[in-house]
Parts: structure tokens; C-alpha cells; sequence
């Protein structure tokens, strides 16, 4: 089962506060160049992998898939992917893409199955309210699109929607055939605060790993529409990105 969000948020949350604490000391060091202001550093480069948890709203989803005995998808999901950051001055910015799998349900009495996932590119750009010689805090706004992905799957065939016509969501849960993909595209706002880390060997180094963590809310202000096989799909679910979501990072830095 995915893991439970409320749980995952807590747990970055306390490691953002664990970074601020840590670079608490070096930002008295402002004088020796910690810091952005006079005699300060600008926010490092990075390329990065990350994994986190988000949530959906799925319950319009749900009531459709239970008329035609379905089990219900969950609405908690995990993501992988990864993306870069550039800094101009103190502005950060960034590209990130993500696949999001909140998993597979299967019904065993009737052999009908139901699976959910997801992917999203983005555009970021933010600004450093700190960049020391390790760390990087910003706000970042940012704004992209994603594509939600229902298969459906029927052990026993399950007929065919109607033919000659646009098939209505309804038509599909019903009749999805061995296997139905149906896919609704959505626009994407994501405001987030992150933390960056950058871990050297030597005090002479530019280049070395970084770890992070972000937390932020998956905004979508559109209905997204349905299709099946590149044909328009009459009647979807309001189904989209939902609430809040976490982020760790790990990958390589450089200034």
C-alpha cells in the first residue's frame, strides 16, 4: 500500500528544520562569505534525482469504477523523477519532470482491474532567501502540465463501448474490453519552499553532492479532459492533483 502522506510531510518537514539548525552557525559567518548580501554567494547549480509522496483527488474516479464493481484507487501516490536548478543572481531556476504511481487494485471475484499513475513536466523559477557556500533556501513557483492515466482491465473481455459515436467514461467502466487506457491532460501550478544542501571534500572544492527536501501544493484550475486511443471521451471524472506533497533530492552540485 502507498505510504500514508501525513506521515512522509512530517518526516521532510523535520528534516528541513534539522538543515535550517545545522546552518544556523555559518550564517553568523557572513563575513567570510556565507550568505547572499555583501561579500556573499549566489545559489549553486544542481542536477538531481527525487522521490517523494502526493495526493489526488480521486473520489469522482471512485464512484464511477464502484457502479461496475471496480475497487477503488487510492489517493496517495508515489513519485520519482528528477530535474536541474541554475541560478541568475539570486533568482533559482529549474525544470523537473515526475512519474506518479498511486498503484493497481484487483477484484478477484470478477477479474476486473483498476490502475492509476501519472507524469508532469514543470518550470520553476524562485528566490534565494539564503545561499551560503552549502546551503540554498528558496521559494519557487512552478507551472507545467501533467497527464493523468486510467487503464481499466477486464479478464473476461467486457465487451466494447458503442461504435460510430464519442464513447461516454461510463461506457468504458462498463465495457472496457481486455484492456482500456484513457488518459486526461491538466494544467499545473505548484507553489514550494526548498532547501538545498551541498556537501564538499575539501574547503577548495566547487563541485560535490547535494541532498534536499521541498514541501508545496499541487494547484490544477482546469477539468481535464478525457480521451481513449487519441478520441475525445464525453463525461470523465473531475480527477487532478490535490493538496500537499513532498520532495527529497539528491543529487550534484556546483557554483
Amino acid at each position: 500500500m502507498p505510504i500514508r502522506l501525513s506521515a512522509v510531510v512530517l518526516r521532510a518537514a523535520a528534516l528541513a528544520a534539522f538543515f535550517l539548525v545545522a546552518v544556523s552557525p555559518a550564517h553568523a559567518q557572513g563575513a567570510r562569505g556565507e550568505g547572499v548580501g555583501p561579500g556573499g554567494t549566489f545559489p549553486y547549480a544542481s542536477i538531481f534525482l527525487a522521490t517523494g509522496g502526493s495526493v489526488a483527488s480521486t473520489g469522482d474516479l471512485n464512484t464511477r469504477l464502484d457502479t461496475a464493481k471496480y475497487f477503488a484507487v487510492s489517493n496517495d501516490a508515489i513519485s520519482y523523477g528528477g530535474g536541474g536548478r541554475v541560478s541568475f543572481g539570486r533568482m533559482v531556476l529549474g525544470g523537473e519532470f515526475a512519474m506518479t504511481e498511486f498503484g493497481e487494485e484487483g477484484n478477484p471475484a470478477n477479474g476486473k482491474t483498476s490502475a492509476l499513475r501519472s507524469q508532469f513536466y514543470l518550470a520553476q523559477v524562485g528566490y534565494a532567501v539564503y545561499a551560503g557556500r552549502h546551503f540554498n533556501a528558496y521559494p519557487m513557483m512552478g507551472v507545467g502540465a501533467g497527464t493523468m492515466v486510467v487503464t481499466l482491465s477486464d479478464r473476461n473481455g467486457g465487451g466494447s463501448p458503442p461504435s460510430g459515436v464519442d464513447p461516454s467514461f461510463t461506457d468504458i467502466v462498463f465495457h472496457p474490453n481486455y484492456s482500456s487506457k484513457l488518459d486526461a491532460t491538466y494544467l499545473l501550478f505548484e507553489p514550494s519552499i526548498g532547501v538545498d544542501w551541498l556537501v564538499l571534500r575539501s574547503v577548495g572544492d566547487r563541485m560535490g553532492v547535494t541532498f534536499g527536501a521541498r514541501l508545496g501544493k499541487k494547484i490544477s484550475p482546469n477539468r481535464a479532459a478525457w480521451k481513449l486511443d487519441g478520441n475525445k471521451v464525453v463525461g470523465g471524472p473531475d480527477l487532478g492533483p490535490d493538496g500537499a506533497w513532498f520532495r527529497l533530492t539528491a543529487g550534484i552540485g556546483w557554483r
